[in-house]
């Protein structure tokens, strides 16, 4: 079951009023930016300066990079001969974002180029002899891969044995063993000298087509040779000149999907990353590509036409807007769609586009939704987690391109990694998120004699695996979780930056929060925590998928989403604390500030009837209590909690612990609520209710119970039913 949250406020006992109070002078924003700003290192005038302006970030010489030289020089040979390159992707965003961005690149250069995606579905990820087969029958001699190769040890082999060359751009963890290819670019080979290991595969690929620019232009301005000179003093030379400004014109016209794909791909949004989406995300929001407008308008839809406004757009836009409807084609149709968007230049072929996206996204999220009701109800019926750490999940009725996100969501529920399995005859394709602490390629590898294949990241990965081998496997990943994650598993921490007060809250301080921006992994979204906030109205939205809270005597605004009402578990004139992050609403061209909720609870309930559970919880697993401590109940208790619980439907009502608690003690004040949860197991024991616990209320922070009446006849013996009998001898 998912557990309370525990909130994790940041230590600022360290951070100077004073020295708050003058960078609040110095830059002109609000004292809370200063304060978060300083609770995250940037403490002093010169680190706050760099952070705003971003002069604390670089775009690193390229050939850094181990095997870059070599990596340009074959695709520079390939556009003087004219060879055909082929350009050998992957179907996500990291990948339809390479693929475009070095097809455009090339294209623009002159050269005779072609981009391949494999499909998901027949053939899955990687390059495949059949797909390799194909390009050389259409007279490809060099294939270059993005987002993808750097384990394709094999299908290397393969390939020259039928006279493909091939380069490597990729950004996942590296084997033991490289492909023997022409050049393999990856900063996260143990031989690569580059200072910035967290680029995305699209990231490689713009360093890659920097490298190739450079050349170009360095053979214009200085001719062929190098005199001697190293690379990086080449390169140098080059940027120090003022004779060519390839790296601008490269930033200037490609940098917008770099930016897309970095963030699609939840890459660490600090360093050089940082720098590549504040840029990128800058273009798309003064000047987008065709595609990008297209999509952008069609995924607003009719809101858009009636309220036009100039964008401000965010890393999370990107994240929770655009990406999820690129990445809806390759996970249900075809990948390909996502690069014809960004490639084309006419409006209303993007618009075409744009418009089959967004509707293969909604079929994308029904699937999704379908398959994430039936995956927790497995994990409900079937994991152990008191003990398994890592939730392992196979089905015969599950898309496998959509297993990823569903995933995702399940480690977000319950704070524990979760591998989804497709299986489709006898041969399971799954996909894997992990949390931190637990680098999922990692326990892959160490599972490797039972997998066909994997591959990923510290916190995604993929695999294929044969159905025989998936009871085995799920076994051997958890030995390897438990001693990996510890007592710590399921464990849901919430980190809070800062404690702020209602009087805090304004219009300028959530416009402020862009100052932060590009936010993201490494970067997040700033968190804020604020006490004893009184709950002066709670309104459903949303078609009731949703609730708005009216906080405090400022009668702010805040949006809990996701949550309906009954599920949100809060009621007028509740005290509650509150996390949450701020937010500018604009509707009708008009701005206001609002609270987009995290957590909330009831602080004196969370704790109070969190310890009573926790009583009872001891007392049925044998520990001793006495008269004093008022647990067993008596007639009158009975028949208090069965009075209010009798005109339940029989279908069931969902209520909380401390409302159904408040509601018992209007006629049977003594009753302390480890008593009356076992006056409800008592009750069902014996037939006259039926009594299901639920996962802790995500905001009120209390139990939750599904309680329904049931029909019976005659008598029944409260005071003989085992429960009882065994607490009774427990009394001393």
């Amino acid at each position: 079951m998912p557990k309370l949250k525990k909130w994790i406020l940041k230590d600022n006992t360290e951070v100077s009023d004073d020295d708050c109070q003058k960078i609040t002078e110095r830059f002109g924003i609000e004292p809370v930016i200063s304060r978060l700003l300083a609770v995250r290192g940037y403490d002093t005038e010169e680190k706050v300066r760099s952070f705003l302006n971003k002069e604390n970030t670089y775009l690193y010489d390229p050939f850094l990079m181990k095997d870059m030289d070599r990596a340009a020089a074959r695709i520079v040979s390939a556009l003087d001969k004219g060879e055909k390159i082929t350009i050998y992707g992957d179907y996500d965003v990291d990948g339809v974002t390479s693929v475009s961005v070095i097809y455009l690149y090339l294209k623009s250069r002159g050269g005779n180029v072609s981009y391949y995606i494999p499909n998901r579905a027949s053939e899955g990820y990687g390059l495949n002899n059949g797909a390799l087969n194909k390009l050389k029958e259409e007279g490809t001699s060099l294939v270059v891969t993005v987002d993808t190769g750097i384990t394709a040890v094999e299908e290397t082999e393969y390939m020259k044995s039928i006279g493909l060359d091939l380069v490597v751009t990729d950004h996942h963890g590296c084997r033991e063993i490289l492909p023997d290819a022409c050049a393999v670019v990856n900063p996260k080979r143990p031989d690569d000298g580059y200072p910035f290991k967290e680029l995305a595969g699209v990231g490689v690929v713009f360093k890659t087509i920097t490298a190739v620019e450079f050349l170009l232009q360095e053979r214009k301005i200085f001719g062929d040779c190098g005199n001697g000179l190293s690379y990086g003093e080449r390169y140098t030379r080059m940027l120090e000149s003022g004779e060519s400004d390839f790296l601008e014109t490269v930033c200037r016209d490609y940098i917008d999907l770099v930016a897309i794909g970095t963030v699609a791909d939840v890459m660490t949004l600090t360093d050089e990353n940082r720098l590549i989406c504040s840029a990128g995300l800058s273009i798309i929001e003064n000047s987008p590509r065709p595609g990008l407008a297209a999509l952008m308008d069609a995924s607003e839809g009719m809101k858009a036409k009636k309220y036009p406004k100039k964008r401000k757009l965010s890393a999370s836009y990107i994240g929770f807007t655009v990406a999820p409807r690129i990445n809806a084609a390759g996970r249900i149709a075809d990948a390909e769609l996502g690069v014809e968007l960004f490639i084309c230049e006419d409006r209303k072929e993007a618009d075409r586009i744009a418009s089959e996206l967004c509707e293969l996204n909604l079929q994308r999220q029904a699937e999704e939704n379908r398959i994430a009701l039936e995956a927790a109800e497995m994990a409900e019926k079937t994991h152990d987690f008191e003990n398994d750490p890592v939730i392992v999940l196979a089905s015969e009725n599950w898309h496998h391109g959509v297993i990823g996100i569903v995933s995702s969501r399940l480690t977000e529920k319950y704070n524990m990694p979760s591998i989804l399995i497709s299986v489709e005859d006898g041969v399971g394709k799954g996909s894997g998120r992990s949390i931190k602490g637990l680098h999922i390629c990692h326990a892959l590898a160490e599972c490797s004699d039972l997998l066909i294949r994997y591959g990923g990241h510290e916190l995604a990965a993929g695999l294929t695996v044969s159905q025989e081998n998936i009871d085995s496997f799920r076994k051997k990943i958890n030995e390897y979780a438990r001693a990996q994650l510890g007592s710590d598993a399921g464990e849901i921490n919430l980190d809070v930056d800062l404690e702020i007060e209602e009087e805090d809250v304004s219009l300028r301080l959530c416009e402020q929060m862009s100052l932060l921006e590009p936010c993201g992994v490494g970067n997040p979204t700033p968190v804020f925590m604020m006490r004893n906030v009184t709950v002066e109205d709670v309104t459903s939205i949303g078609d009731g998928k949703h609730t708005k809270l009216t906080l405090g005597e400022k009668r702010a605004t805040a949006l809990v989403f996701g949550t309906t009402v009954a599920e949100a578990d809060l009621e007028r004139g509740d005290v509650i604390d509150v996390v949450f992050r701020l937010d500018v609403n604009e509707f009708r061209n008009v701005k206001t500030e609002q609270m987009i909720v995290v957590d909330a609870r009831i602080p004196e309930a969370a704790e109070f009837y969190g310890a009573e559970s926790a009583f009872l919880e001891k007392a049925e697993g044998g520990a001793g209590f006495t008269a004093a401590d008022r647990l067993l109940p008596d007639r009158d208790d009975f028949a208090a909690v069965f009075r209010e619980v009798r005109s339940y439907p029989a279908e069931g009502q969902t209520v909380s612990f401390c409302r159904l608690h408040g509601a018992v003690t209007e006629t049977a004040p003594e009753m302390r609520p480890a008593k009356l949860k076992l006056a409800l197991k008592i009750l069902a024991d014996v037939g006259l209710i039926s009594f299901e616990q639920l996962p802790i209320c995500s905001l009120s922070g209390t139990e939750l119970y599904r309680i329904a009446s049931v029909k019976y006849a005659g008598k029944v013996n409260l005071f003989g039913a085992p429960r009882y009998k065994n607490l009774k001898k427990q009394l001393v």
